[in-house]
């Protein structure tokens, strides 16, 4: 890269990284820099309940086994693993979920990779209401690259070692090799 190409690709990192330098004035943040998002990427219609959302992306995961689509029984009865995926590429985040249907359960896996939140990236898919409740919930927690969010309840919940009840799913997360893990239950009849 020349000199003005590298300076330039400097001043985008450093922008980036504003959240990460100066995580605790959450409102100067929120304040001074410009949103830039055409609609906040979680008033869209979201088709799951409950969602692991990445806050440089707006990506919503469903941490569901279940979907609306048709009765629980018959998609016990199928019994085939679900697979699901996800990236964050500023963070460099992965989340890799399987889930059972036939067993009701499921695991999700979050490698944290950097730990980077950019608040110029996050202010191109959230309102600035979404962004301070995100933030608020998110503080002094070891992640707080991604949020659990319960679209229903409009709550954002962070991705911390304990367990927690959302509807019918109950989810114990801990921490175990670098990444953390999320053991899913349905407990709905």
């Amino acid at each position: 890269a020349t000199d003005d190409e590298y300076e330039e690709i400097a001043q985008t990192i450093r922008h980036d990284l504003v959240y990460s330098q100066y995580g605790q004035d959450v409102e100067n943040l929120i304040r001074y820099i410009p949103n830039t998002a055409d609609g906040c990427c979680l008033e869209r219609e979201l088709p799951e309940r409950i969602n692991l959302v990445f806050l440089n992306t707006g990506a919503a995961y469903g941490l569901e086994i279940f979907d609306n689509t048709e009765p629980i029984e018959s998609q016990r009865e199928r019994g085939s693993t679900m697979i699901t995926s996800g990236y964050d590429e500023i963070s460099e985040a992965h989340l890799m979920m399987m889930s059972n249907p036939n067993s009701g359960s499921a695991t999700a896996s979050i490698d944290r990779g950097r730990g980077i939140v950019s608040a110029h990236k996050m202010k191109t898919h959230f309102c600035d209401d979404c962004i301070r409740e995100i933030l608020t919930s998110v503080e002094d927690e070891f992640i707080d690259e991604a949020v659990i969010y319960d679209a229903e309840e409009k709550t954002f919940y962070p991705v911390t070692e304990g367990d927690l009840q959302i509807g019918d799913y109950a989810f114990h997360t801990y921490y175990e090799d670098g990444s953390y893990e999320i053991e899913i239950a349905y407990t709905g009849e």
